[in-house]
């Protein structure tokens, strides 16, 4: 078996491998599979040759498997680094399940400062901790806060039951009438909580994020250095998946014009709106998170769901959102064993806009876009 880095033309072998494990055991890729391989590992702006995707091969030169990347310039201690956000292994079905193990293990040991996986599954847990990483304990947990608990459960039976699906449409008024009566009764968890005042919101445009980063995160030992161009071709790639909602990203200023925070979500009106990126000045943190509760539930959202972190533990709590401890797991290593204790305390500034996990409901979509 030889491990190599991966170049645009494995874009084909690598859907075939998606296609399979995750869209239905084919191995004839959907085209617009093939599309998103070639976007997200060869027209990132980020992309480099020291840090690249790895293939296993054979003799042959078949594809045995591959472990996927999105790289990111960081600050480290003051000075230039990389972090790597590694897509799990995928392996060709009649491989030995050991070219997962082999890909990671040649892949940690290269250049980079700092490697996260956001879509961690368990049974990868303990080949991760093998190998010299850790399990995030704290970011492997979610922060929910409901507004439309009917109709979340409503959206999650149908997508499950084709029966439940038939009539939805028909059940949606009396959920929703339902959902009404809820919000009165239970106001406190139900509902976003009073926004401090003060603040404001405006669209968080490419040079915004790039320009702010460096102040808003300053105190962070770790923190990515969002170049204008990888934003705004990020943030383009995420408005195409429409299936998880509509694509938001907002500055939040002060009454003063200064700059507290921005977030980075999906709104799905009805559904579960995923939240990618929450960063504030610590003195605005429960501002910043007000105001993104505002604006969800004033949009229709069933909920919000996030990574839990240690900074957000004591908001989310006095915001009336509940903690879940299902899904996929955080997982982080590096060679400088107290860099990863740091991201455990939460003193690395690195989001899921980093990771994998935004480009991976690409690949779950219906039609991939």
């Amino acid at each position: 078996m030889k491990i190599r880095a991966f170049e645009p033309e494995d874009a084909p072998a690598v859907a075939s491998l998606w296609q399979y494990w995750f869209r239905g055991k084919s191995r004839v890729p959907d085209p617009g599979l093939v599309r998103l391989v070639e976007r997200i590992y060869v027209e990132d702006p980020n992309t480099e040759d020291e840090v690249r995707s790895l293939v296993a091969e054979d003799e042959a030169g078949k594809m045995l498997g591959f472990l996927g990347t999105s790289v990111t310039p960081v600050i480290l201690d003051g000075r230039a680094g990389k972090l790597a956000g590694v897509f799990p292994s995928v392996v060709d079905p009649g491989a030995p399940t050991t070219v997962a193990a082999f890909l990671l293990r040649k892949f940690l040991a290269g250049p980079q400062d700092f490697t996260f996986s956001d879509g961690g599954h368990v049974k990868f847990e303990r080949i991760w901790e093998l190998l010299g990483g850790q399990i995030l304990q704290l970011q492997s947990m979610r922060w929910v806060k409901l507004f439309r608990p009917g109709r979340v459960g409503l959206g999650a039976a149908a997508a499950r039951r084709r029966s439940v699906a038939s009539i939805a449409p028909v059940l949606g008024p009396v959920v929703g009438g339902a959902d009404v009566l809820a919000r009165r009764l239970m106001r406190s968890r139900l509902s976003s909580p009073a926004t401090p005042g003060g603040y404001a919101t405006e669209p968080l445009t490419p040079e915004l994020m790039a320009g702010h980063a460096p102040a808003l995160l300053a105190k962070k030992r770790l923190r990515p250095v969002y170049g204008e161009a990888h934003v705004a071709w990020q943030f383009r790639e995420m408005a195409k998946y429409v299936e998880q909602g509509e694509f938001r990203a907002k500055l939040v200023r002060t009454a003063k014009g200064e700059v507290a925070g921005w977030y980075v979500y999906y709104l799905k009106a009805g559904g579960v709106s995923r939240v990618y990126d929450v960063e504030a000045l610590p003195e605005h943190l429960e501002g910043v998170v007000a105001e993104l509760f505002a604006e969800a539930n004033q949009g229709g959202a069933g909920a919000l769901i996030g990574r839990l972190e240690p900074r957000l533990r004591g908001v989310m709590n006095r915001a009336g959102a509940l903690v879940h401890n299902g899904g996929s797991l955080q997982m982080a290593h590096s060679r400088d064993v107290r860099l990863v204790d740091d991201a455990q305390l939460g003193r690395l500034a690195f989001s899921r806009l980093q990771g994998e996990n935004w480009y991976w409901w690409a690949i779950d979509s219906h039609v991939v876009p």
